[in-house]
C-alpha cells in the first residue's frame, strides 16, 4: 500500500479502534502519574528511617545512663558496707576504750597516768596535798 491509501485507511478507523488508542494513551498517562506514589513512599520511608535513626540514638543514650547509674549504686552499696563495718567498730569496747585513754586522758581504777614530758622543760616541784592534817591517797 502507498501512503495515500494509508491516510484513507486511517481517516476511517472505527470508533472502537479509536477508543481503544485513547485508553492505550491515557494509561500511559496514568502510568506516568504513578510517580506521585513512589515519591509519597520514599519520603515515608526516609522519615521512618530518621525517626528509627532518632529513637535508637536515645535509646542507647539511656543505656549508657542505665551502666552510669548501676555503677554508682554499686559504689554506693560499697561506701555503705564501709561505714557500717566503721560504725561496729567505734561501738566497739575496745574502740570505746582506746579513744577515752587517747582523747579524753581517762585510766581505768587502779592505774597510774603516766605523762611524759618533754626535754628540757624544767619541771616544778609538786607538794601533795594536804586535808585536814591528813594525806590524800
Amino acid at each position: 500500500m502507498n501512503q495515500l491509501a494509508r491516510k484513507e485507511q486511517d481517516m476511517y478507523v472505527s470508533v472502537p479502534e479509536r477508543q481503544a488508542e485513547r485508553v492505550k494513551k491515557q494509561i500511559t498517562f496514568k502510568l506516568s502519574r504513578s510517580k506521585l506514589p513512589t515519591l509519597v513512599v520514599m519520603l515515608l520511608l526516609v522519615y521512618l528511617a530518621f525517626t528509627f535513626g532518632s529513637q535508637f540514638s536515645s535509646l542507647a543514650s539511656m543505656q549508657r545512663d542505665v551502666g552510669n547509674i548501676e555503677q554508682q549504686v554499686q559504689e554506693l552499696k560499697q561506701k555503705n558496707e564501709d561505714l557500717r563495718n566503721e560504725l561496729q567498730h567505734v561501738q566497739s569496747d575496745s574502740f570505746i576504750e582506746k579513744t577515752a585513754r587517747e582523747k579524753l586522758g581517762l585510766i581505768k581504777a587502779g592505774e597510774t597516768r603516766v605523762v611524759p614530758v618533754p626535754e628540757g622543760t624544767e619541771l616544778k616541784k609538786i607538794q601533795s596535798p594536804v586535808n585536814n592534817g591528813a594525806l590524800a591517797d
